[in-house]
């Protein structure tokens, strides 16, 4: 947000990084399995992080004079995608919403549509902007983004892009992403799995490995899914409470998609009372590559697939951060569940699994108890980004999913229109942390390599700038020269290698500003 904003002072992250690398440490946020450490740290993590966006939103620069009917919206990712926006209440009435946002900048209007009693709007924002918009009537809009064909049944959901079908018990029988198939066979479904969940030694930090194969369906009768929404911005299907388990747990399932979206969002709400079970969702497919891919902090690690030995065996389930994909032998396609944090995740022989929850009794019998709001998607696996918004590569559509854009508060907030960086080319590279530098008028940009390949970029700055790659203490390795080009100044290429993290800083000459 600093960055955006043109501010490059320092962020003072030293508090609030100790704090999260204590409980990283002392496995609060790994999972630690007593509720009195949740209940403490993760208030405390929580309170952290809102503070630090509430400090952003609080020093983003104002304007003198002050504009109705206009609200900016940050895009805090370094690259163009499409997202969902509430509309604040005073600018578009609930009970006579107007019919689009508009954007001030490139006037392309965007249908509204009001769910629940809120205004929603699907949009499309460069990486590293913010963009005022307007619901005024006498701004006509000059064009609009192609509407995609949004369709909502009890048995299927849909965008144009993304169609889903659903069986009697409210599960994923067909998935297709334009108009291709994710290969699921034809006489299964996705489900909802209950295993036993009894370990020989830690009852709370141990799975061993007959959880695997200890399993029924968690849900047995019939489940009718019921419209919530289906409109120009979002299609959404909801579940009734659905009895699981024996100790009287309900689950509640709801399948989203909105108007541009490249995977199907699945939100399950569960109300957990079950004692030495594990809850898991599984996808059967016909991926039946070499490997399986599992997301990491920083890139990826692979898997057998199909176990021949017992070491790869007891790699039964694999700890990955966000995301995780079952590959066919080419290792470009795949089908991949993408999530909002860490989870463990299985994928042997086809079938792709992760665990949602677990109820030990020992050391606190009731850690695990209690509701949960448990978010992923489901996408087709894909290693580069590609020329238009929302075709990005696996390692970053969590980032797209769970980052929400930033409706700033005041009308009299400054709009950025002008990216510091825009990336033209970004290949398997995804651009992961955009803040100010420790030198002064700059900011640093770093790089992950994400599909173990090497890959070139392309990007350009401003005309007063200057390019450096640095380490991670900000030492100057190299002095990035601009690319020869005739249409565009200021433009640079680099090659990322295979795996490399790559930080770039971006200084600024004061005196030409």
């Amino acid at each position: 947000m600093r960055v955006i904003s043109a501010n490059y002072t320092p962020l003072d992250m030293k508090e609030n990084w100790e704090r999260y690398l204590f409980a990283l440490f002392h496995d609060a946020t790994p999972g630690s399995s007593i509720h009195s450490v949740y209940k403490e740290l993760n208030a405390e993590l929580k309170f952290s992080a809102e503070r630090q966006i509430q400090s952003a939103l609080d020093e983003w620069p104002q304007q003198s004079n002050t504009v109705d009917n206009i609200v900016t919206v940050v895009n805090p990712l370094a690259w163009k995608r499409h997202g969902i926006v509430e509309i604040p209440e005073e600018l578009c009435s609930r009970e006579h919403p107007c019919p689009y946002l508009c954007s001030v900048d490139d006037g392309i209007f965007y249908p509204i549509q009001v769910v629940d009693g809120r205004a929603y709007s699907c949009i499309e924002l460069k990486g590293l902007v913010a963009t005022p918009f307007t619901t005024n009537d006498s701004k006509r809009p000059k064009r609009s983004l192609p509407p995609n064909a949004m369709t909502a049944t009890p048995s299927s959901l849909g965008n144009g892009i993304v169609h889903a079908e659903f069986d009697t018990y409210g599960q994923i029988k067909t998935f297709s992403i334009r108009g291709k198939p994710l290969l699921i066979p034809k006489h299964d479904a996705a489900s909802f799995t209950l295993h036993r969940d009894h370990p020989e030694a830690f009852d709370a930090w141990d799975m061993d490995h007959h959880i695997v194969w200890m399993k029924k369906n968690a849900i047995s009768t019939p489940v009718t899914l019921q419209v919530i929404a289906s409109g120009p911005v979002l299609a959404v299907l909801k579940s009734t409470p659905i009895d699981i388990g024996d100790n009287g747990s309900t689950l509640v399932i709801q399948y989203s998609l909105h108007s541009q979206q490249q995977s199907l969002s699945v939100k399950c709400i569960i109300d957990w009372k079950e004692c030495h079970k594990a809850l898991r969702f599984q996808i059967p497919t016909s991926y039946c590559g070499d490997v399986a891919r599992f997301g990491g902090p920083f890139n990826f690690v692979d898997r057998v697939q199909t176990p021949s030995r017992q070491k790869e065996e007891a790699q039964w389930e694999v700890p990955a951060s966000r995301w995780a994909s079952i590959l066919d032998g080419s290792m470009t396609d795949g089908l991949s569940i993408v999530t909002e944090s860490k989870y463990g995740f299985r994928a042997k022989q086809g079938i792709i699994s992760l665990t949602l929850l677990r109820s030990p009794t020992a050391p606190d019998p009731k850690a695990d108890q209690g509701c949960h709001t448990i978010e992923f998607a489901i996408a087709r696996h894909q290693n580069m980004f590609c020329d238009t918004a929302d075709n990005v590569p696996i390692a970053a559509m969590a980032d797209e999913l769970f980052t929400p854009f930033v409706v700033m508060p005041s009308h009299s907030c400054k709009a950025a229109t002008v990216p510091p960086i825009a990336f033209t080319i970004l290949g398997s590279v995804v651009p992961s942390w955009v803040l100010p530098s420790c030198s002064t008028n700059s900011f640093c940009v770093r790089l992950h390599e994400t599909a173990g390949a090497a890959s070139n970029i392309a990007f350009s700055v401003r005309s007063n700038a200057s390019v450096q790659k640095i380490n991670f203490n900000e030492k100057v390795l190299s002095i990035i020269d601009p690319a020869s080009r005739q249409d565009e100044e200021n433009c640079y290429e680099i090659e990322v290698s295979a795996y490399k993290i790559v930080t770039l800083r971006v200084l600024f000459d004061s005196s030409n500003e």
